[in-house]
């Protein structure tokens, strides 16, 4: 693996040489345990290369970086399986990471992530005075190989950002350079390369071929010792790769076949999630392309015979939604405007049941559902309509996702 010099994303705050020890954050320890969780699922299928390179990805998402490696100067955890492994590894996170936005009115330097945690001789980041923090949950990275291998015009077929049949869902493809964008909370990732880039950045403070350090607009002043030791970039095309791969063969969380309820409970809940239109935006299903496909911005075909032509059922149109001003936090990520965000897939929603939505505010069905509004209020107030049998039912469903 090549080093190199430390980089996050410094816009925002200048770090003084102040802390000293091992690792230093606001309510942290200054040592790491190792903790031990369950092991990630690949897709069944693999050939022995593909599970070669599966298994490659993963020592590296699970290696704990160090400041000797490219780690921070600030930094919000050491390895990719710190903020990813619930259910298994690779799934999502607990807690939550903080987005900066400023109050209005004020003007600060531009920055979007809160980092909690400092290499030695940095001080932690502090919140400016003009700030305020926006909750993102860390999300799931199981199956987002198979969403990748989803073709665009699937996803443009969906779109209606004029509401040309009148049902007041305006669904928008998030576009960049002729390319829909599919990852992220607002839909402002293109490819599984820049969403393992960006978060090797961003969250570690590792700088890799696809994203290196902007001197720019960093006004951090790196200790000397960090400054002679660690050549640039941290990590290697390569590596990122693997982590690439890792990713994207990690098998979608699979329906509980051991659901809670009466299997016509479930049965009458997923009629009445199709009746209130709440597929619309959560979109049952799709079938993967058939050939080899190309990520954005990325000249390497995606060859893996695992990813192509099969029916995914991630239970999301892909595209961005205005849901009201309840849930407007005010970041504004890609094109997306403050309050609109990407349908989160529902796959693997029942091991998050108290940490839904961007923010994990609810920690209920019902009361993420009572949280939509805009575009999605119609349905809402069908579901708040229903008598209490049909609440039930719909809430057993989305519990065997």
């Amino acid at each position: 693996m090549s080093h190199s010099r430390p980089c996050c994303c410094w816009r925002y705050a200048r770090i003084v040489v102040a802390v000293s020890g091992l690792v230093v954050g606001a309510g942290l320890p200054t040592t790491e345990a190792k903790k031990e969780h369950d092991p990630p699922v690949p897709l069944s299928g693999l050939t022995k290369e593909e599970q070669a390179r599966f298994e490659e990805g993963r020592q590296l998402f699970e290696f704990p970086f160090t400041p000797r490696d490219g780690l921070g100067p600030i930094f919000n955890a050491r390895a990719c399986e710190a903020c990813h492994h619930i259910p298994t590894i690779g799934g999502h996170g607990p807690g939550y990471r903080g987005n900066i936005r400023y109050a209005e009115g004020t003007q600060g330097p531009a920055g979007r992530l809160f980092h909690e945690r400092a290499v030695p001789g940095v001080s932690p980041e502090t919140l400016p005075g003009n700030a305020l923090l926006s909750k993102r949950r860390p999300p799931t990275l199981l199956g987002l190989g198979l969403i990748e291998a989803i073709p665009e015009e699937a996803i443009l077929a969906n779109a209606d950002p004029d509401d040309k049949d009148h049902d007041g869902i305006r669904g928008r493809a998030s576009m960049r350079d002729g390319h829909v964008q599919r990852f992220g909370s607002q839909a402002h990732v293109g490819s599984l390369v820049e969403f393992v880039s960006d978060a090797l950045r961003q969250e570690m403070g590792l700088t890799s071929p696809t994203q290196g350090f902007d001197r720019e607009t960093s006004p951090i002043e790196l200790p000397i010792f960090l400054q002679r030791r660690i050549p640039e970039p941290n990590v290697s095309l390569e590596t990122v790769r693997k982590l690439v791969d890792f990713v994207a063969l990690l098998a979608p969380p699979a329906r509980d076949a051991e659901f809670v309820g009466e299997a016509h409970q479930v049965t009458r809940g997923e009629r009445l999630f199709r009746e209130l239109a709440c597929a619309k935006c959560h979109v049952p299903a799709f079938r993967t392309g058939a050939k080899p496909f190309m990520r954005m911005g990325d000249p390497t075909p995606v060859t893996f015979s695992v990813l192509l032509d099969r029916e995914v059922s991630p239970y999301s149109d892909f595209l961005l939604h205005d849901l009201g001003p309840t849930l407007n936090d005010g970041i504004a990520l890609g094109v997306a405007k403050p309050g609109e965000y990407r349908t989160p897939p529902l796959w693997g929603v029942r091991f998050r049941i108290h940490q839904l939505l961007h923010d994990a505010r609810a920690n209920n069905f019902e009361q993420a559902i009572v949280y939509h509004g805009g575009e999605a209020a119609a349905s809402r107030n069908r579901f708040l309509r229903l008598p209490n049998e049909d609440r039930q039912a719909l809430i057993e469903f989305l519990k065997t996702l």
